[in-house]
């Protein structure tokens, strides 16, 4: 009999994360379940407020306990597994975004604004507006040199010589520093923004 037969099957509902992780890690199939049926329907709910689809939403749940399955014998049991799961149903669902969604969105802000009359024409001003100021309110939250580095190099359109010559540091610290700065404000936009405006900067940024 394995370790972690010993327990109840009926009692492993009683279990910690923490304790149903040490038993997931021994190959228990009762845990796996336990933590599936704890934190199902919560993670839809997460999901499905980003994805706007239960389907797809579905399919990341099952993706995301795949991989905590496949993971069971290195998962560390110091650390949170909500926040564990939460991350990782959170970084799947970008991924679906990215992949899904993106060519989607950016094919249908095209095809507004190419058949768009004035009073559309007039709203779609208005939402670049938006983005802007949510833009220039992530680039606000970041320290001084990041915003310095950042608008030299995405506004002003300074290479990352140019711009470790203007701020005497190294060029793969100016890299390093527009790194940090897009995770920073792609952070603020999933924060503060809805998920469109979210999902266009990432493209923007992509390709910036």
């Amino acid at each position: 009999m394995k370790k972690n037969e010993i327990i109840r099957e009926e009692n492993f509902t009683a279990l910690s994360d923490t304790e149903l992780l040490v038993l997931l890690q021994q190959d228990s199939v009762t845990a796996f379940e336990v933590l599936y049926v704890r934190y199902k329907n919560r993670l839809q709910s997460f999901c499905l407020f980003m994805l706007k689809s239960p389907t797809v939403a579905q399919d990341v749940v099952q993706e995301v306990f795949i991989k905590v399955w496949s993971a069971r014998k290195t998962l560390n049991t110091d650390q949170s597994f909500s926040n564990y799961i939460y991350t990782l149903s959170k970084n799947q669902s970008l991924n679906e975004l990215r992949s899904a969604k993106r060519k989607e969105i950016m094919e249908n802000i095209l095809i507004r604004q190419e058949e768009a009359s004035e009073a559309e024409n007039a709203d779609t001003k208005l939402i670049i507006k938006e983005y802007q100021a949510l833009l220039e309110a992530a680039i606000n939250e970041l320290s001084e040199q990041k915003r310095k580095i950042y608008v030299m190099s995405r506004n002003e359109g300074k290479s990352h010589k140019e711009i470790a010559e203007i701020m005497h540091i190294s060029p793969h610290t100016v890299q390093s520093h527009i790194s940090d700065s897009l995770r920073l404000i792609s952070d603020y936009f999933f924060r503060h923004a809805d998920i469109e405006f979210y999902v266009v900067f990432m493209v923007l940024s992509l390709h910036s």
